[in-house]
């Protein structure tokens, strides 16, 4: 009775071991028809042919009363498009490192400074033409200092709208936007450049 099991034992291990192997055998039929195509992946900032985003750099830009405000035209080279992005940095401050680099610290507008007689704000709108920088406060505007209005340097980022809408950038970061869109590397000479509030 026990070579019998024994036999039989072995037999139906062996039968389901070759059914499994034959079931993984893959069978390759005639293929069918194409399905739908599906959802387009986003675009990455990498790959982008040709120029993709540019830079502009004011220097002197002086806020003066009664607008307080500055129009910063785009050069006649550049045709901007109504997907573009645009975005302002002022030259914040510079400080030199031990090894003797001059660091500039760039802030995005908007920026909002708390004062002693309240809120100040620096600000922007752009169109395809054009950037208007300007200053609002809690206060009236004319009893700022020229540390506050005179002389500041402003660059303008214009970001196509295809990266913009990527969200893989930092675009507070000035250094993180120059090295995502590959931006040319514009170096000033601002040692005298005061440190603002």
């Amino acid at each position: 009775m026990i070579v019998i099991m024994k036999t039989l034992f072995t037999s139906v291990i062996f039968f389901s071991l070759m059914v499994l192997v034959s079931c993984t055998e893959t069978y390759v039929g005639p293929q069918g028809p194409v399905g739908p195509q599906g959802p387009r992946g986003y675009d990455g900032v990498d790959g982008v042919d040709g120029e993709s985003a540019y830079v502009f750099e004011w220097t002197g830009v002086t806020f003066s009363a009664p607008a307080y405000e500055v129009i910063l035209p785009y050069p006649d080279s550049f045709t901007g498009v109504s997907s573009d992005v645009t975005l302002v940095y002022f030259l914040w401050d510079t400080y030199e490192t031990n090894d003797g680099e001059l660091v500039e610290v760039w802030r995005q507008l908007p920026q909002t400074i708390l004062t002693d007689d309240g809120t100040l704000q620096y600000n922007y709108d752009f169109s395809m033409y054009d950037v208007r920088l300007f200053m609002d406060a809690e206060f009236p505007l004319d009893i700022l200092g020229a540390i506050d209005t005179d002389d500041w340097i402003a660059r303008v980022v214009i970001v196509p709208g295809n990266i913009w809408n990527g969200g893989r950038v930092d675009f507070s970061d000035y250094n993180e936007v120059v090295e995502a869109l590959n931006l040319p590397d514009i170096k000033g000479n601002y040692t005298g450049q005061p440190a603002r509030r």
